[in-house]
């Protein structure tokens, strides 16, 4: 099952549209069927909520030319069944000239039945909007996810998007972003971390097609066990992107022998008025600073825990939403030193202790 979690509809200037589903379900009346994201982030309080199950045409969102959406929508697709199942959904979200809108956009399962989801979402941003994109991935290590995003920039608009994979047994994440008008700036971030048998591939392909425009890219890794990550990336400068300026980064730490990732940054440009450059780098931790820990009296766990930490903050900082990354950055502590350190005697005080039991991230969505 697939619940969608919604602001209310009567959020100014956004329009929501219902599923399309041959086999829809919806809660008998006056009653509340109650499916918990484990990324609960935020956690709305919503007006409308409607299950699915199977195949469908998934949300559409519309926010109106020059639109303000001050609180984030949240998107969240739970999958929760009892037999292995396949789902797929297409969103659509389509944000008018000169409007802005914060999205978080959760994957997530219920219970370790093997599931696979094929989900595509289509965004198209208007001249001069604003938009910042969150994609968080947390699901069993039995199930599949293949997320496909493609993105259209008109002139002068701008897009923040990080992808987050903190768990699953084998993720793929696909992005296609353009940007069809001058002046477009894009900041696209992402962060994996995995671990046993788990698997992680990472595409993205951005295309200047109009002059004036910037791209950063930042994907950071942290491979454990026998886990194993791929990360392509394709920046293709068009002939007409005069004044281009590109930067493309893959970093990766493997924490054990047995991790194994590619990685392949790459440059296409048919235009020598830009300013370009890509990088990739895979490698253990810094033994010196491991052997400076341990010889302050810190342990080799809790060591190792806090430098993995360190390496993911560069991309955690990026999240514009205060709420939303206070907690991925607690997500991020847990998921980093596992079971095998009690809470006690761990260096990163998270802002809800573990104590042994399932860690829930709640945002005062009144805040926000």
């Amino acid at each position: 099952m697939i619940r969608k979690d919604i602001l209310p509809e009567a959020l100014k200037g956004v329009d929501f549209s219902d599923f399309w589903n041959d086999d829809l379900i919806r809660p008998a009346e006056g009653k509340t069927e109650e499916i918990q994201c484990s990324c609960n982030i935020p956690n709305l309080d919503t007006e409308r909520r409607t299950i699915v199950n199977g195949y469908g045409d998934g949300l559409e969102i519309r926010v109106g030319e020059r639109q303000m959406v001050e609180r984030p929508i949240q998107i969240q697709s739970v999958v929760h069944t009892d037999y292995k199942s396949l789902v797929e959904l297409h969103n659509t979200i389509v944000v008018g000239a000169g409007a802005q809108v914060k999205i978080i956009h959760c994957d997530d399962t219920i219970g370790d039945t093997r599931s696979l989801s094929n989900n595509e979402t289509t965004i198209e941003i208007g001249a001069g909007a604003v938009v910042e994109y969150y994609k968080l991935q947390n699901i069993n290590n039995r199930s599949g996810l293949i997320n496909k995003t493609r993105i259209t920039m008109a002139e002068g608009s701008t897009l923040r998007t990080n992808c987050i994979t903190l768990n699953g047994g084998h993720i793929y994440n696909h992005y296609e972003i353009r940007m069809k008008g001058p002046h477009c700036e894009l900041q696209a971030d992402g962060l994996y971390l995995i671990d046993g048998e788990q698997k992680c591939d990472n595409y993205i392909f951005v295309q200047h097609d109009a002059p004036h425009c910037k791209s950063r890219e930042l994907y950071k890794g942290i491979l454990d066990d026998q886990a194993r990550a791929r990360f392509n990336g394709h920046v293709l400068v068009m002939d007409g992107a005069a004044k281009t300026e590109a930067y493309q980064t893959n970093r990766n730490i493997l924490l054990t022998d047995k991790a194994h990732v590619e990685t392949k940054p790459f440059l296409e440009i048919y235009n020598d008025d830009v300013k370009c450059s890509h990088g990739s780098t895979v490698g253990q931790l810094d033994e010196q600073a491991l052997f400076y820990m341990r010889s302050r009296g810190i342990s080799e766990r809790v060591a190792t825990t806090m430098l993995s930490y360190a390496f993911c903050d560069e991309v955690i900082r990026e999240i514009g939403i205060p709420e939303l990354r206070l907690a991925i950055e607690d997500m991020v502590k847990k998921r980093l030193h596992g079971e095998l350190l009690p809470c006690s005697n761990c260096a990163l005080q998270c802002s809800t202790p573990c104590n042994g039991a399932e860690a829930h991230f709640d945002i005062d969505i009144t805040k926000l």
